[in-house]
């Protein structure tokens, strides 16, 4: 079964099919993601001891693993975490007696997926069994995205080159130290991007289903089309931050004014220390609003939830936004004569 042979010959087996099957599948249990069926035919030999000459056909999976070695035997101490891969996270066959704890061990990995790869909408798991052989289950394990893997990347692609734009927009000629840039990426989301309502009406109604728009979903909608919802402008918030070689990662968790649908944002690491940054804070309405700027975990808790345990610590307090104000009040208008854009250097309306 491993290479896949359609029809094989077994010779001098005692005892019934079946059991040679059960036999060789509590043997090797990875067996059973190839197996889809069978039909047989048979000879008995022997004049003391009957044993029989089975001629088999054997039916394979539609989708059966390339080799054997790509499928995972739980023992019930699979490692959920193991499918969080760098770029996207890895697809999995295991072989397993309970597929119930698998599925739970993946949700616990739902909200730390969400915010380690863009575009992704959830998983899928096909299980299926042959209970006549086996008392184990195969489970499949794909994701869902928002759009084709192959059209992300496309998307990805043209997010990067549009935030090393937005940079020479916002900057000109000038260099600016790199703690002002969450600001001023921060800045230029807040005024450039607006809140696609429509995008978010339709999570909120179908919060399970394949959104029909993917743009306000990735960084490519505030980026490119200047609109987006929360998951959309994080990943915007990430993409010019890794355009400016500062850390960042995205955080998954909610408002606490709204604990029915998740909500996105962002971890930015200055000097060390990191602090939250939520580029939706304040989005749907005139100015910037910096409340949503450069926070440590005491202050964020007061509006946001998140599993704290599954992110670093968040206890900057230097780069506030009064820090970053003083230093642009004292050095900016250089940045302005070395074509720094003054709009996002010194907004209209700031609000607290």
């Amino acid at each position: 079964m491993k290479s896949k042979q359609p029809q094989v010959r077994l010779e001098r087996c005692i005892g019934s099919l079946e059991n040679v099957f059960r036999n060789a599948l509590k043997k090797e249990p990875r067996l059973l993601a190839f197996l889809s069926g069978y039909q047989s035919s048979y000879m008995k030999t022997g004049l003391v001891q009957f044993s029989y000459n089975y001629d088999v056909i054997i039916e394979y999976q539609e989708n059966c693993p390339e080799s054997i070695d790509d499928i995972i035997v739980d023992n019930g101490d699979w490692d959920a975490s193991s499918i969080l891969d760098k770029g996207y996270p890895k697809e999995a066959i295991l072989v397993t007696s309970d597929p119930n704890v698998i599925a739970s061990k993946l949700t616990d990995q739902l909200e730390k997926m969400l915010s380690c790869y863009e575009g992704i909408n959830g998983w899928n798991t096909q299980s299926f069994s042959f209970e006549k052989l086996s008392d184990q289950t195969v489970c499949c394990i794909k994701y869902n995205y928002v759009v084709l893997l192959h059209e992300l990347r496309q998307y990805q692609g043209k997010s990067i080159l549009a935030a090393k734009n937005i940079w020479k927009k916002i900057l000109g000629r000038a260099k600016v130290p790199a703690f002002v840039k969450p600001f001023l990426a921060f800045s230029y989301l807040t005024q450039e991007c607006c809140y696609d309502q429509r995008a978010f009406d339709e999570v909120e109604s179908n919060p399970h289903n394949v959104p029909s728009d993917p743009i306000p979903h990735l960084a490519y909608g505030p980026l490119v089309e200047s609109r987006g919802i929360c998951s959309g402008l994080a990943w915007a918030f990430k993409t010019l931050m890794d355009e400016a070689n500062i850390e960042c990662i995205c955080v998954a968790g909610f408002l606490k004014e709204d604990l029915k649908n998740g909500h996105i944002w962002n971890l930015v690491k200055i000097d060390g220390q990191y602090y939250h940054v939520d580029p939706t804070w304040g989005i749907k309405n005139d100015g910037v609003f910096i409340s949503g700027l450069m926070q440590p975990d005491s202050m964020m808790k007061s509006s946001h939830i998140w599993e704290y345990q599954k992110y670093p610590q968040a206890r900057g307090m230097r780069f506030d936004y009064d820090y970053i104000e003083d230093f642009l009040v004292e050095n900016g208008n250089e940045y302005i004569d070395e074509g720094a854009n003054e709009k996002y250097f010194f907004p209209d309306e700031i609000v607290d």
